[in-house]
């Protein structure tokens, strides 16, 4: 499987990586740029570190590549294309000693 990394994304300050995968299938999506200590709700292209799904396609929907469900729609916030997360369908998980 092919990891895409994004080369525009620089360290944020206050900021952790963050493991995002699947509910369903337990499947690794994204390592995401998490600022502030909320729940996600939202995934912010320019914040994603690497990713096995291509989210330069940008499509309507976020589609998990492992069992096809949909995770997420695409909308944007403050200017910026980003992933609304659908309740209960992601798993995250905080990455300590992620080498960037």
């Amino acid at each position: 499987m092919m990891t895409y990394q994004n080369s525009r994304t620089g360290k944020i300050k206050n900021a952790h990586p963050l493991l995002v995968s699947c509910m369903h299938c337990k499947h690794d999506l994204c390592v995401y740029w998490k600022v502030g200590r909320g729940n996600l709700i939202k995934l912010q292209i320019h914040r994603i570190i690497e990713a096995e799904y291509d989210f330069g396609r940008r499509d309507k929907a976020l589609l998990c590549p492992n069992c096809q469900e949909q995770l997420g729609s695409l909308s944007e916030h403050k200017g910026r294309p980003c992933y609304f997360l659908h309740r209960g369908q992601t798993q995250t998980k905080r990455l300590e000693n992620y080498k960037y």
